[in-house]
């Protein structure tokens, strides 16, 4: 084992001699050493004795690269996915290489597509083989093509055994099928249809996410409705667009020959209809703002109505001065000539429970209380009976 600087130094005859011999020792045994040479060179040889294996100084004289081992095993770097240890010189990162311990990985393109390890082998992509020959134990199978088998098991149950006593038909198209009744449901049921137009006799049928029918509501969905639409009602959110509209069979045109049509403004007047026999409390329109003058909307309310039979104001409350008003219940005026009210007529029974609260009263006596009444005085008011 030898290492040299690769200097020859001038000398005499056998120093110059024994110099030579000691670089040609080096060289032709790989400066073999437990320790790596003190002088080193890029691309230069070194048999590292301590690990045993051969390396090779990189380009940059900065490092040392393993080739192999000393007995003779091949070894390579773990390397990657897009960077493998044993590549190609015109495809770099297509090869081998290892992820991790006791894995092996072949990389194409740079991307992983199969890895050896301890529990099996795990392939990216499509598997593609003219014949698979031995046990394929398998999650799923999919098997396009004809599946020719010596003997099938379910479970490791014979199928012949699973299926004892069960009658094996081959499926025929069915005549009918079963429905379920899901008329409440809030959700948008997809609406079956056959798959081709033309299509009679054994089809199958199809479905499209754009039609559907919602049970809960009755609300059938789709992009575009054509054709002839004869409904009761008909309600469009948005524009109605027709090459032709008839009422009652009739064009539209016609119906409304010689009638001017323009643009409809906020009317000056509006027709009021004469109903004032009949027994129904109406509401009572009102201007919808107390301050709004010129075009403004109308609007009611439940709680004040009119009843044209009866000829009744309905409200929850009447405010404002009432000295205007007549016909409101109270005592008995004995008048004199003229509009002179010179006496108050009261009764002189009490037949029905009252409490003086705010005021003080007066009242013509004698005045009797029925049994059962009470007439209550609050507390700060007087009652005097005269």
């Amino acid at each position: 084992m030898a290492t040299h600087d690769y200097v020859l130094d001038n000398a005499t005859g056998a120093n110059f001699r024994s110099d030579l011999n000691n670089a040609l020792a080096a060289i032709v045994s790989n400066n073999s050493s437990s320790s790596e040479p003190s002088t080193k060179y890029a691309y230069q040889w070194w048999a590292d004795t301590n690990d045993g294996v051969l390396k090779i100084r990189n380009s940059s004289n900065d490092g040392w690269v393993t080739l192999l081992q000393l007995d003779g095993t091949l070894t390579l770097e773990d390397g990657t996915n897009s960077a493998p240890a044993l590549g190609f010189r015109d495809d770099l990162n297509t090869g081998i290489f290892s992820s991790a311990a006791d894995t092996l990985d072949i990389t194409c393109g740079g991307t992983t597509r199969g890895s050896f390890s301890s529990s099996g082998l795990t392939v990216t992509g499509n598997v593609t083989a003219t014949t698979f020959v031995g046990n394929v134990d398998a999650v799923d199978g999919d098997f396009d093509g004809t599946l020719e088998a010596d003997a099938i098991t379910v479970a490791g149950v014979a199928l012949a055994t699973v299926i004892a006593g069960t009658t094996v038909t081959t499926a025929t198209n069915a005549n009918h099928i079963s429905v379920a009744d899901n008329e409440s449901t809030n959700e948008e049921n997809l609406i079956p249809f056959i798959e081709d137009a033309s299509a009679t006799g054994n089809v199958g049928l199809e479905s499209d996410g754009d039609f559907s029918y919602n049970p809960s509501t009755g609300t059938v969905s789709a992009t575009i409705f054509k054709g002839n639409i004869d409904a009761v009602d008909g309600d469009f959110d948005g524009t109605l667009e027709a090459d032709a509209i008839t009422v009652a069979g009739v064009a539209l045109n016609t119906v409304i020959a010689g009638v001017t049509v323009t643009n409809a403004t906020n009317a000056s007047h509006v027709s009021v209809a004469d109903n004032e026999s009949t027994n129904e409390n109406n509401l009572i329109p009102f201007i919808e703002d107390a301050s709004a003058t010129g075009n403004v909307g109308l609007e009611s309310d439940g709680d004040f109505t009119y009843n044209p039979s009866t000829g009744t104001v309905t409200a929850t409350k009447f405010v404002g001065d009432g000295s205007g008003l007549t016909g409101l219940s109270s005592g008995s005026g004995a008048q004199g000539g003229g509009s002179d009210e010179i006496f108050y007529l009261s009764d002189k029974n009490a037949t029905t429970n009252y409490t003086i609260t705010g005021h003080n009263a007066m009242a013509a006596g004698p005045l009797t209380i029925d049994s059962g009444v009470t007439i209550q005085v609050d507390s700060g008011c007087a009652l005097a009976i005269v």
